[in-house]
């Protein structure tokens, strides 16, 4: 087997807020960019520094890629404020120009009335915005062109103005790469949507469909997603990124071809829940023999990769305390275990995490793993030095219960971490045997990949 890059990004946090916004930080990490960091005013003159985010995606263009700027700059219905934002976005865009290193051309256009610069901004699909009922469309749109390919920004939004540099190079990457990349999604959530089937049993009321979570209903103009069941036996070639989430109870063949796309160069992003707050909002987990089980692992992988995860223990951080009401209707208590963390809990130096201002992971779990020669484990996300490890059952009594149960480890605890290098198999003796008890189709894996 061929020695290629192999990397992998694992979370333990439950919550649908924490896994919304770790998953759009890896899927634009792996496959675009990081989200990034809004720009910074260095001489108060509005020129701005790019993310390094940003810088990667320049880095790697192949072609010449010319920005149209259509901008009604000269019209007297064009709003003061729509005047500042528009030269705000110029600014923007000769950065842009100067990071590429002459591979991306800026033009400018002032689309007046029955001109041909308007003529071409309605070509393009940008949106005019009539500013009253007499007066001409304003115009503040983006083109991005490379070779025959065409992307655009209909209209900037001001009050977007903190995704402006990602909207920017998120359009130029999608001008780059017209074929949508393909990512496969692995869950025991309902996380693509579904489909209420055409014809229902008799006698049974009509099952509604089901809506795929925003983040998906976002991104899906930039990648298609494949949902692949829990009991796919191979992943896909044309799979370059995986996502694993709440993974439950996934057997031997299907954990296998998970180890099998890592070693081949594959992306994965593996998030883990030791109390999965959208599986306790659905209803999920249920078992009636005993308590619901809302946890999940990939125990088998992970002690091949060397990183150990309690999936019965949630991280209580007494410097990330929020306010939270607990229940429908229920008293407002301070909860250490629904983490409010900032920038410092963040690595800085990171390319995922560098443009995060603050979030909330309730019922956060932790991984603890070394760096080896062969192995490098860069936290992410980190707690304080005043957390510690309790009991997930305990988690939902209540801060008091927690309280009485906290032990402080004095050290932060990783609570999402990226893996990156040689990757040792979890199965060094091949291919799980089927029921026959031949080996399956697949051919044994590589005990290890080279970065």
């Amino acid at each position: 087997m061929s020695k290629q890059v192999s990397k992998s990004f694992l979370k333990a946090s439950g919550g649908v807020a924490g896994l919304l916004i770790l998953f759009a930080i890896i899927i634009a990490a792996n496959v675009i960019i990081s989200r990034v960091r809004v720009r910074v005013d260095l001489t108060g003159e509005k020129l701005y520094t790019l993310s390094e985010g940003s810088k990667a995606i320049l880095a790697k263009l192949e072609q010449p890629v010319t920005l149209k700027l259509f901008a009604s700059s000269s019209s007297p219905a064009m709003p003061p404020v729509l005047k500042n934002y528009a030269r705000q976005v110029e600014d923007l865009l000769r950065e842009y120009v100067v990071a590429s290193n002459g591979r991306i051309t800026l033009e400018k256009y002032d689309p007046v009335p029955d001109s041909d610069a308007e003529e071409w901004a309605q070509k393009y699909g940008l949106t005019g915005q009539p500013m009253d009922i007499f007066g001409p469309p304003v115009y503040l749109g983006l083109v991005a062109q490379m070779g025959d390919a065409e992307a655009t920004i209909p209209s900037f939004d001001p009050q977007a103005e903190a995704l402006l540099e990602y909207t920017i190079t998120r359009l130029i990457y999608r001008v780059c790469h017209p074929e949508k990349p393909v990512v496969g999604v692995i869950s025991s959530l309902q996380v693509l949507g579904t489909r209420a089937p055409p014809f229902p049993m008799p006698g049974q009321p009509k099952p509604q469909s089901q809506a795929p979570w925003l983040i998906f209903q976002d991104l899906r103009d930039d990648y298609t997603f494949r949902e692949l069941q829990p009991s796919v036996e191979r992943i896909d070639d044309d799979i370059k990124t995986l996502l694993v989430i709440h993974p439950k109870d996934l057997s031997e063949k299907t954990l296998y071809a998970i180890d099998q796309f890592v070693l081949r160069g594959g992306q994965l992003m593996a998030l883990l829940d030791p109390l999965c707050v959208a599986e306790m909002e659905t209803g999920g987990g249920a078992n009636p023999f005993g308590m619901p089980r809302t946890s999940s692992n990939l125990e088998k992988l992970l002690s091949a990769w060397g990183v150990r995860y309690d999936e019965n223990k949630v991280v209580a951080d007494m410097r990330a305390i929020s306010r939270v009401r607990m229940g429908d209707g229920g008293r407002i208590e301070e909860s250490p275990v629904w983490l409010s963390l900032s920038r410092a809990n963040t690595s800085a130096k990171d390319v995922l995490t560098s443009g995060i201002e603050s979030i909330m992971l309730p019922y956060a779990g932790a991984f603890s793993a070394e760096s080896t020669k062969d192995l490098a484990v860069t936290p992410l996300i980190t707690s304080s030095e005043s957390a510690g490890l309790v009991n997930s059952f305990s988690a939902q009594l209540g801060a008091s219960t927690v309280r009485s149960e906290f032990h402080s480890g004095g050290v932060p605890l990783a609570i999402a971490v990226r893996l990156s290098g040689t990757f040792k198999t979890a199965f060094p003796d091949g291919a799980p045997r089927d029921s026959s008890g031949s080996n399956t189709n697949e051919a044994p894996s590589s005990a290890e990949q080279s970065l």
